[in-house]
């Protein structure tokens, strides 16, 4: 569903307009209560995160209608089984605005009414969850509740008593711990508005200022498209935190010109696949689970942000790695320095892009409140949208922003509302604390039994969900079992984070790989294989975490610089022996000691790393004397590697994998996409590597670029905006939200319906450049 194009072209089914206009206030509104809540307070929480769940739940239901065809359009039965979900999700809100005042007293005591509204909110979260990210976390929630409601019936370690229905309930629904918890709580106070910030960041040319100057820096070195895949994903990931995204975007560039270089189809995918994964382990956002993780460990935002940051860098340094050594190994070509731009000039014409970025790096180091920091980037960016004369930001862009971060964070909204119920269900009946001490006493408390068990716990349970959805599930699942066990609070946070978004890259899941295969032509099975190597360290990192809690930055300077060294060289020996090159190709040998000294520099004990340090670089001083004597006989050995064949085993996913599991990695991937915006023209691997790059360097123009509309209909669109703003600022000196919180919420809606309506009629009347008409759909709510 394209919102903004529904709103604007011609010949639109009346039905699929008045849907668009349904979500477009809905989604003005999601974010305007956030925006409020940042800059001026929020109002009583149980409000605002009751809001916040119907609207998103609203907005799924809207997104991911049910049982829509492929052409888009959707039976009449299933449509009128979303608008009856869809009427629910507005009586969650009514519900808890109607009761407001009474609604803790109703902890003690549960009416009929109660009940039903407990049951509508778990029934169309679970929905909601199904069709954001499939059934596993929905199978998952439904048996937390049921063992809560018969833990009696239960073998150990899952025996114990049962939960009463009312205890369920108040768990579930009214309190703390369940729906609207502690994930709603971050959701709404931060992930929201720094979605917006990235979001804003990147219709203004953020998003391709990152890809340009990583190509302008990285383009001309020996494998350079593949370094710039690996650092600008790096950048966007700071931004985004979307791996599918990532790869749908910067991959559409980065994949058909590392295969014009000379990489394999599968190892072009597998770049950008495994690059995009560390987006969801690179800070600030992490795919907002930097943000819960700091409610949950009740630490600072600032600590959980830099203790992730030395594992993200490591991370994109063994791909950087082993991209440069694979091009060495298969001999390619480079591209030439003249046919990049120099970056020198995009930094003068774009640096100004690096502005958010700085200022959240120093509002935090300084001390701000995120909340603080969340209102300065967003003012910021929004100003520095308004400096390019190319893509400047206007009304119906930034109304094109606001869609955007609703349409990307309301499914993350409805997972963390079903995690809530995995944590309610669980607090509901104490079975973490029964789950951790039975795991103790099982492996006698040895720690590497437990990090096994955790490890495999982790990866099971994070098949197929998202980032945020994988953690909240590992804070009542894995990590009380590694915390009894001794592991620092930190370290049993992030490897239990790290092990269940592991299954991104690994087949047979691994989304990022199937969204890369089509772009590169290659295997999804055999791109997940290169993705998988690529991202090796994924599977190192969260040991090294756990026997040097250093690595997260708790310990002393000295120790943090000796396990940061031991761990990039192990990462780094384990990367070149997969490879089997380093200046020249390995034998066996060499590979096995590359191997043992990775495992030597694992542990942080010098008695380990410094062996293994030698023996690192005498096999790397080793390996370059044999490529010197190689080279002065004129025989360097090198792999070339024709992608012919490779291309021509491109199979289907149906053949590779069974029908029902093609099709749910084909839902799953396109729910993962479906926010992405793909700002620029999108090449495709048949086009020549010149008109790539001339097509990644160009300035980009999308929705709103100059002369779409008259001076005079933007001056009228930007008076409705600042209108809207003057309301705001106003509604915030009276303290509405605190005062009377029924007016806030509907004076609120009131502004989303103007701001939305007055943009958009302003816009769909005064373009001057309006594209053809559509072709009308067959069904009221189809898309054509």
């Amino acid at each position: 569903m394209n919102v903004l194009r529904d709103l604007l072209e011609l010949n639109v089914p009346f039905g699929r307009r008045m849907r668009a206009w349904v979500v477009a206030v809905l989604a003005m509104f999601y974010v305007f209560i956030h925006i409020y809540a940042v800059f001026y307070g929020s109002p009583n929480y149980m409000l605002i995160r009751s809001l916040h769940v119907a609207i998103a739940l609203s907005l799924v239901f809207f997104y991911l209608p049910l049982f829509r065809r492929p052409d888009g359009t959707q039976p009449v039965y299933a449509l009128v089984i979303d608008i009856l979900l869809f009427l629910g999700a507005l009586w969650i809100a009514a519900y808890f605005m109607l009761f407001l005042n009474t609604w803790e007293i109703r902890k003690a005591y549960l009416f009929p009414l109660d009940y039903f509204t407990g049951a509508v909110a778990m029934l169309l979260t679970l929905e909601a969850t199904r069709r954001a990210v499939g059934f596993s976390l929905v199978v998952i929630s439904v048996a937390f509740i049921a063992h809560a409601l018969f833990a009696n019936y239960f073998p150990v370690p899952f025996y114990g008593p049962p939960a009463s229905m009312d205890r369920l309930f108040v768990s579930l629904i009214y309190s703390d711990e369940g729906i609207f918890g502690a994930a709603i709580a971050v959701m709404v106070q931060f992930v929201v508005v720094f979605i917006l910030f990235g979001t804003l960041l990147t219709v203004t040319g953020g998003g391709s200022f990152f890809s340009r100057i990583a190509f302008a820096l990285f383009g001309h070195m020996t494998g350079g498209p593949a370094k710039a895949s690996v650092v600008s994903s790096g950048f966007l990931g700071m931004l985004s935190g979307s791996a599918v995204g990532n790869v749908v975007t910067v991959g559409a560039f980065t994949i058909p010109l590392m295969r014009r270089l000379g990489y394999k189809p599968s190892f072009a995918g597998g770049v950008q696949a495994a690059a995009s994964n560390g987006d969801i382990i690179m800070p600030p956002v992490m795919g907002g689970v930097a943000f819960i993780m700091a409610e949950f460990m009740n630490r600072n935002y600032v600590e959980i942000a830099l203790a992730a940051s030395i594992p993200a860098i490591l991370y994109y340094m063994v791909i950087y790695l082993t991209v440069h050594v694979e091009a060495l190994k298969l001999g390619l070509k480079t591209v030439s320095r003249s046919q990049m731009p120099n970056p020198m000039e995009i930094m003068r014409k774009q640096g100004y892009m690096l502005i958010p970025l700085i200022l959240i790096i120093l509002a935090l180091v300084l001390g701000y409140s995120i909340v603080f920091v969340a209102a300065v980037i967003v003012i910021t960016t929004f100003v520095l949208g308004l400096i390019p004369k190319v893509g400047r930001l206007s009304p119906i862009r930034m109304f094109d922003a606001f869609e955007q971060t609703a349409r990307s964070t309301v499914a993350l909204s409805a997972t963390a509302a079903c995690a809530g119920i995995i944590i309610g269900a669980v607090f509901s009946t104490g079975l973490s604390f029964t789950i951790s001490q039975w795991a103790v006493d099982a492996t006698d408390g040895r720690i590497w039994l437990i990090l096994l068990v955790g490890a495999f716990m982790a990866f099971i349970l994070g098949l197929g969900m998202t980032a945020s959805a994988v953690y909240i599930t590992m804070v009542v699942t894995v990590i009380p079992i590694l915390v009894k066990a001794g592991v620092p609070e930190m370290a049993a946070h992030f490897f239990a984070f790290y092990w269940g978004n592991i299954s991104n890259i690994t087949p047979p899941v691994a989304f990022t790989a199937f969204a890369a295969a089509p772009i590169a032509q290659a295997n999804p099975m055999t791109v997940g294989w290169q993705a998988t190597r690529l991202g090796a360290a994924t599977f190192l990192l969260p040991t090294l975490m756990v026997y040097a809690p250093a690595l997260l930055l708790e310990g002393t300077v000295p120790e943090i610089i000796h396990v940061t060294i031991s761990a990039g060289m192990s990462l780094a020996a384990l990367a070149l022996a997969c490879t089997g090159f380093t200046f020249t190709l390995m034998s066996w040998t060499e590979r096995g000691l590359y191997l043992v000294a990775s495992a030597l520099l694992i542990f942080p004990s010098f008695e380990t790393s410094l062996p293994g340090a030698a023996l690192f670089a005498a096999v790397t001083a080793f390996n370059w004397y044999r490529a010197k004597q190689e080279k002065a006989r004129g025989a360097i050995r090198t792999q070339v590697v024709s992608d012919v064949e490779e291309t021509r085993a491109v199979i289907e996913p149906t053949t590779a994998l069974g029908r029902s599991w093609a099709r749910f990695v084909a839902k799953r991937m396109e729910k993962e996409a479906d926010g992405a915006d793909l700002a620029a023209p999108q090449p495709t691997s048949g086009q020549e590597q010149g008109q790539i790059i001339d097509m990644l360097m160009k300035d980009v123009e999308g929705p709103g670029a100059p002369k779409e509309v008259s001076d005079t209909i933007r001056a009228w669109a930007w008076g409705a905006i600042a209108v809207t703003a003057l309301a705001f600022e106003a509604m915030g000196q009276v303290y509405i939200h605190a005062t009377d919180p029924y007016l806030w919420a509907l004076f609120l809606f009131l502004l989303s319906i103007f701001a939305t309506v007055t943009v958009v009629r302003l816009w769909a009347k005064g373009r001057t450049n309006r594209p053809a008409a559509l072709p009308v759909g067959d069904a009221i709510f189809g898309d054509g």
